[in-house]
């Protein structure tokens, strides 16, 4: 027999959990495991010393199962689970039985009052819960929906619309441990609409007979042809082609869509009668109501010839006018006289609906049927696992059992549970009875523990820890962010190396246990497994990875501190603002971590060491060194000193939520204030768009980047930016330069390889030309390097002030690694071009473009669109240009 697919996920999740403790070791918890999954210690009592290596994954609660499966499934999951669902961990204890099944089911959804319904999925809470089941997290555990390829470690999910009532699955997503308090489907923490969404999403592929569907639009709807591209609010059967279902308000907009039956040739005549806006679509051709949005009112009629079949009929409806809104759609034909058309002529499905899965609606519990079922609930001792009854006899104990026997067995009979295990599993089951039975068995350790749980609970379907899990390649796809620009760091959970010495025990227990969160940039949410079930984690990642160090007590006054850490946080000293937010109010590039709230989730000795050496704990992170190799870039605060400043900057951040705000952010004024170390802008710019990398110097000279493009968009004098229309309204494309003096350079990829002289620059984007951008890193001057790919070269791209002619101007350095491509040129402006020298020319008679080295430049076109090239001939000896920029 074939191991079933959640088996054989356990068995993957946990032989790559194990790989971090010893192969003994690793050989029995992988059998503890499936003990646990399978809930053995429900029917076999376990010693004090042997639970503690066993996390028994209880049966889901019955009270309300009326309400959320159908009688249908119940009934063929209890005859034959594994067939119903593949992949269960629930035994198989009837044995094909149909009678016993139809029992069973009569007196578990007897349990409730009746409360089964199925509904019609809203088409567009489908899409927005498409978004949110692949958004957040369910495809850690799930397989992906959307047609992409099963991950093989999935957990299976049952046929959804023959289960689920609507209502049920929406208050299970909810609050799944309500159901199955063991934690193994966690909460994903979604609102109540979240809920509603995923639950129709879920249940897409139900179908119900109705005579129409309508739709609902959101938004300022300016014609009837609007509707073709309008947002769906929402979508739901209707009573055939009338207003009387849905509720209008002025303003509303309905879309009702139909299939109506022809069943004799002939001729047809359909009429449509409206107050308001309207139109009718026959077979895909709007045929009436053309004027009616500027008339307020339709009287139309159109004739057509039909042979048997179906059509489609799409009616449109605006309210518009004062008078009382109204629709009504008539025909006449062949043996009809002219009429409403009737309802049994209209369905919202094309094809009819063969089965409209309404038993479970109008199942009715047959008493007799219930009390059998009853009695047979506790016979087949189903109370073990389903809410264990009080004063149960004593159970057999784990120590006497045979384990080549009852449920190991090689052929199980008719009177044992059917796991329906294969030898492997069979094998890891009995080596793990073997292990629990030893006389000297000991209590696991912390690690065993540790690993254990993260097995039970797939932590590493989403972390890494001591080189073990993390996001798959086959997953990786539908971990995002919500931000652009922020790497794998903005879309991928934190590694757990070392979380129990970075993270205070009391903000660890709240991340566990109530979803505490500080990443607000990561789509994927942090489950919750219930505190009874993950609390103890607490305890184990802090006993495993504590390991406090000394921190050396400071002269300085609490004011002094906090004076001089407000100014390392702020714009004239560190710029931390520029990438991290502070008491919510928004950073001025990146979205990362709010600093009010470090002191409440990190230790201190630990914050202290990850200043020094951020890329030590986080490889790859784009926080930079500040204090390489220990010394301070600001001398001037604190005489230099890296432990006061250290000190000064967690005595600010210690005031939390009171903290004063550091210069540069301010509640009320967003303007960004450059000091005396660079500062990076990231979010959309005029001019740059929506990847921009805006740039303000010391001296007044700002850049602004175009990362799709990987093009110098503009540069600029005097003030920076003013980021509030970013953050305070949906006018983000208004953030414009506030200085003067504003030089724009030609949109397009900036490389281009140039077959002839004459070849014209081409229009294509640069990403299809292959221009790939990589990020950008901080030099020791906090000055950013652009990197860039193209044409099978990297490029690094950075600006450095210079003094030149009295003033503050930029000086260009692109280094190139690898050899050119033949025809590789540089487009550096297009305008007007006056020659200056060889090196040099004047664009548009305000800035002077001067190539410093590493090649010649070359002008070619007329007039005002003249273009300044540099033909790009790199090689071990020649790899780098530099380009001054005067103005």
């Amino acid at each position: 027999m074939k191991l079933s697919r959640s088996h054989r996920a356990l068995l993957a999740v946990t032989a790559s959990l194990l790989t971090a403790i010893s192969p003994t070791t690793a050989g029995e918890i992988s059998g503890t495991i499936a003990m646990g999954e399978l809930n053995c210690t429900a029917c076999h009592s376990a010693s004090p010393s042997q639970a503690a290596w066993i996390s028994p994954k209880s049966a889901p609660r019955l009270a309300d199962i009326g309400t959320r499966v159908s009688a249908e499934w119940l009934g063929h999951y209890l005859r034959a689970p594994q067939e119903t669902m593949p992949g269960t961990t629930m035994p198989d204890v009837l044995h094909g039985n149909a009678a016993q099944a139809e029992e069973l089911t009569h007196y578990l959804i007897g349990l409730s009052q009746p409360g089964f319904r199925r509904i019609t999925p809203d088409r567009a809470a489908v899409a927005r819960g498409e978004s949110t089941y692949h958004r957040v997290g369910c495809i850690a555990c799930h397989a992906p929906q959307n047609g992409a390829t099963t991950p093989p470690d999935s957990i299976p999910l049952p046929r959804m619309l023959d289960k689920w009532s609507h209502d049920g699955l929406r208050k299970f997503l909810l609050d799944p441990l309500a159901t199955r308090p063991s934690g193994r489907m966690p909460s994903m923490n979604l609102t109540e609409n979240e809920a509603f969404d995923v639950a129709h999403y879920l249940l897409r592929e139900t179908r119900l007979p109705a005579t129409a569907e309508v739709a609902f639009y959101r938004g300022r709807i300016r014609s009837l042809e609007t509707l073709d591209k309008a947002e769906v609010a929402r979508t739901a059967p209707a009573n055939g082609l009338t207003l009387e279902g849905p509720m209008l308000n002025k303003g509303t907009a309905l879309r009702f869509t139909s299939w109506v039956t022809v069943k004799q040739a002939g001729e047809y005549t359909f009429f449509l009668k409206a107050t308001g806006a309207s139109r009718l679509s026959i077979g895909g051709r709007w045929v009436m109501g053309d004027e009616s949005w500027e008339n307020e009112k339709v009287d139309e009629k159109y004739d057509l010839d039909l042979q048997p079949g179906r059509y489609e009929l799409k009616l449109d409806f605006v309210q518009r006018g004062k008078e009382k809104p109204n629709v009504a759609v008539e025909w006449k034909g062949p043996g009809i006289a002219q009429a409403t058309i009737p309802n049994t002529c209209l369905s919202n499905e094309r094809e009819p609906i063969s089965n409209p899965l309404t038993e479970s609606e109008n199942f009715v519990v047959d008493q007799t049927k219930a009390a059998k079922g009853r009695d047979l609930f506790r016979s087949l001792n189903c109370t073990a696992c389903h809410e264990p009854e009080a004063n149960t006899p004593a159970l057999p104990a784990l120590a006497h059992l045979d384990p080549s026997r009852g449920c190991l067995a090689e052929t199980i009979d008719a009177t044992t549970p059917n796991f329906h295990l294969d030898a492997p599993k069979r094998e890891a089951l009995r080596k793990a009875l073997t292990t629990l039975n030893r006389k000297d068995i000991a209590d696991p350790l912390p690690q065993e523990r540790l690993s254990e749980s993260m097995a039970t609970f797939r932590c590493t379907s989403c972390h890494v820890r001591d080189a073990v899990g993390g996001v798959t390649p086959d997953r990786s796809a539908f971990f995002t962010s919500n931000v652009d620009d922020l790497g794998d760091e903005g879309r991928i959970p934190p590694h757990l190396d070392g979380v129990g010495d970075k993270l205070r025990p009391e903000w660890l227990n709240k991340v566990l246990t109530e979803g505490a969160s500080v990443r607000p940039y990561l789509n994927t949410r942090m489950p919750q497994f219930g505190a009874a079930n993950v609390a103890h984690l607490t305890d184990l990642l802090v006993s495993l990875d504590r390991h406090a160090l000394p921190i050396e007590p400071v002269a300085d006054s609490p004011e002094a501190q906090r004076d001089a850490g407000r100014k390392l946080i702020g714009t004239d000293g560190l710029s931390c603002i520029a990438c991290h937010r502070f008491n919510r109010q928004p950073a001025h590039a990146l979205q990362v971590l709010d600093l009010t709230t470090v002191t409440a989730r990190l230790n201190e000795d630990w914050f202290r060491q990850f200043l020094r050496d951020p890329n030590r704990f986080h490889p790859g992170t784009r926080m930079p060194a500040l204090w390489p190799n220990g010394k301070s870039l600001l001398p001037a605060v604190l005489d230099g000193d890296t432990d006061r400043q250290h000190a000064a900057i967690w005595t600010y951040l210690s005031d939390g939520t009171k903290a004063k705000f550091p210069e540069g952010l301010s509640r009320k004024n967003m303007e960004i204030i450059v000091g005396g170390e660079p500062i990076v802008y990231r979010g959309k710019l005029w001019e740059a768009g929506f990847r921009a990398i805006a740039t303000a110097f010391p001296g007044q000279v700002n850049t602004a980047f175009d990362a799709e493009e990987a093009r110098l968009s503009f540069i600029w004098r005097g003030r920076f930016l003013d980021a509030s229309p970013h953050w305070s309204s949906q006018g983000m494309g208004n953030i414009r330069p506030l200085g003067t003096d504003t030089v724009v350079f030609p949109h397009g990829s900036p490389l281009a390889i140039l077959t002839e002289s004459n070849t014209p620059w081409p229009t294509e984007s640069a990403k299809s030309l292959g221009m790939k951008f990589s990020g950008y890193h901080l030099d020791s001057l906090k000055r950013p390097v652009l990197q860039y790919t193209f044409a099978g070269q990297t490029v690094e791209d950075k600006f450095t002030p210079i003094d030149s002619l009295g003033k503050t101007n930029l000086l260009r350095t692109m280094r190139f690694t690898g050899t050119s491509a033949s025809g590789l040129h540089l487009r550096l402006a297009v305008g007007r071009l006056a020659r200056i020298n060889d090196h040099a020319y004047r664009l548009d008679d305000t800035l002077t473009i001067t190539l410093k080295t590493g090649g010649t430049l070359s002008v070619r076109g007329k007039g005002e669109h003249q273009e300044l090239l540099v033909p790009i001939h790199t090689d071990a000896t020649n790899d780098h240009l530099e380009i001054e920029y005067v103005w």
